[in-house]
């Protein structure tokens, strides 16, 4: 619902966050109305727990939730849906991000040692094996089945309709969960729009230095 380099826009300060966020805002407050009466109510594992025990129909959450669902519930069928927010179902994508690293500390002093385990874990027949118990996407190219869990959003994967996520720029002294959280309880999405584009300016000031510099210098 917001261009992809919205974060490097407003570092840029060519944008604010309040030009673009109001209408998702609006959004995630109408799907408080088909939520149960105390949605707040729930940690993070009580939703997971609460959707493995079928105490609700939907799940707004991503596939990495699914591994610990099962645990509850190891014998559910659980499929995925890209979240229809585009008025047009042919703008439709799938946001995705990656979680999860293999890193080599420059101070390692057993780099050979570590390569070697990251070559053997790199192995597409283990890469297959997280995969299948993970319920994961690979970020390596090659011949991998997914499990069917992926089944619905798999032509957006072939056709590479997916975006990173945005909230991989926001800083966590910010706490932007806290905030949304704060927004939903409240239903003020004024205040909502202006807390985040004065903390972002707040929380990101050598970053939007750094970028404004940068291109600067770049003309």
């Amino acid at each position: 619902m917001v261009p992809s380099d919205l974060s490097r826009q407003v570092n840029s300060g060519k944008a604010k966050f309040a030009d673009y966020y109001r209408e998702p805002a609006e959004r995630m407050l109408q799907l408080l109305d088909y939520a149960e009466p105390s949605p707040f109510a729930y940690a993070y594992n009580d939703a997971c727990t609460a959707f493995a025990r079928g105490q609700s129909a939907m799940y707004p959450c991503g596939s990495f939730a699914v591994p610990q669902i099962l645990t509850v519930n190891p014998d559910m069928n659980i499929g995925m849906f890209a979240m229809p927010s585009a008025d047009n179902p042919d703008d439709r994508i799938v946001v995705s991000g990656v979680d999860l690293q293999w890193c080599v500390a420059e101070t390692c002093q057993h780099k050979d040692a570590v390569y070697e385990v990251i070559a053997f874990l790199s192995q597409a027949e283990n890469v297959q094996t997280y995969i299948d118990d993970q319920r994961a996407i690979p970020c390596l190219e090659g011949d991998f089945t997914l499990d069917p869990l992926f089944d619905d959003i798999q032509p957006f994967l072939d056709e590479g309709r997916v975006l990173d996520y945005l909230d991989h720029s926001y800083q966590s002294s910010m706490a932007c969960d806290a905030q949304i959280q704060t927004m939903l309880i409240s239903g003020d999405v004024d205040a909502f729009l202006t807390k985040w584009d004065e903390d972002w300016q707040r929380y990101n000031r050598s970053v939007i230095r750094k970028v404004q510099e940068y291109e600067s210098n770049q003309g």
